[in-house]
């Protein structure tokens, strides 16, 4: 008996029927006819569509959409599209990182020594509040991409954006490094001058002369803390004042 042969897959056949049976329903012959043998399963909802019909039903137990007349799906629970609106209006409002970055003007080391040193003076260098200036110039040149893990970014003196805070911080202590130096040098006269009379007077016992030699080390301590960190010494007075600035600048911005 002459056998049917299929004329998408070569498959042979003794009757008609069977052949047909076979184009209609086999896979692998339905593919080479470039008909999909996907079953795809729609949500009466929302019309969403799964690939199997367990995750349907699993999608149908927390569905929370309608079609309205023209086959738009629109949620039914009220309050959840009220939040949503509250959310994209939010989202809406807050300026993303990329454009507010473009519009940063760059700092460069002319602008830390003319800000920096405009804003230093012999109170802040007694009291060791550095780190306070750099809070106040970098306002408006910085954005505190992550406040959490103490993350910025600002454009460096050539214009790109760079994210290294530490070398920021490093920079700014080197624009005010000679005028900090030269204004610790005239506490320290004063101090001493101040020292020697008391004990000229016989009073190294005063609250005082403990309160002079208290001033003058801390002023040492700020000093060394200063030029190791531009140095790039890592210490335990360095790392304090690295992360002292730091949180200044973002509190400030």
């Amino acid at each position: 008996m002459p056998k049917l042969k299929c004329d998408f897959c070569g498959n042979e056949f003794t009757t008609k029927s069977n052949l047909n049976q076979h184009q209609k329903r086999t896979k692998y012959c339905l593919e080479l006819q470039g008909i999909s043998t996907k079953t795809v399963y729609e949500c009466e909802k929302c019309a969403k569509t799964y690939s199997s019909k367990c995750n349907l039903k699993r999608h149908q137990k927390t569905c929370t959409f309608r079609k309205t007349n023209n086959g738009t799906p629109i949620y039914e629970n009220e309050q959840f599209l009220q939040f949503m609106e509250r959310v994209i209006e939010a989202v809406a409002k807050t300026p993303t990182t990329s454009n507010t970055t473009i519009n940063l003007q760059p700092i460069t080391y002319q602008y830390l020594e003319t800000e920096g040193n405009k804003h230093l003076t012999e109170q802040i260098v007694m009291e060791g509040r550095q780190q306070e200036i750099a809070g106040k110039i970098f306002d408006g040149y910085i954005v505190v991409a992550d406040k959490s893990r103490k993350k910025l970014k600002y454009k460096d003196e050539e214009g790109r954006v760079s994210t290294n805070t530490k070398k920021l911080v490093q920079e700014f202590y080197k624009a005010i490094q000679s005028k900090n130096q030269e204004l610790a040098d005239k506490l320290y006269g004063e101090i001493r001058e101040s020292v020697n009379v008391l004990i000229a007077e016989g009073r190294v016992g005063d609250s005082d002369f403990t309160q002079l030699l208290t001033s003058g080390t801390n002023l040492q301590d700020r000093l060394i803390a200063i030029k190791n960190l531009t140095d790039g010494i890592v210490d335990d007075n360095s790392t304090k004042l690295l992360d002292e600035t730091i949180k200044c600048i973002i509190s400030e911005n």
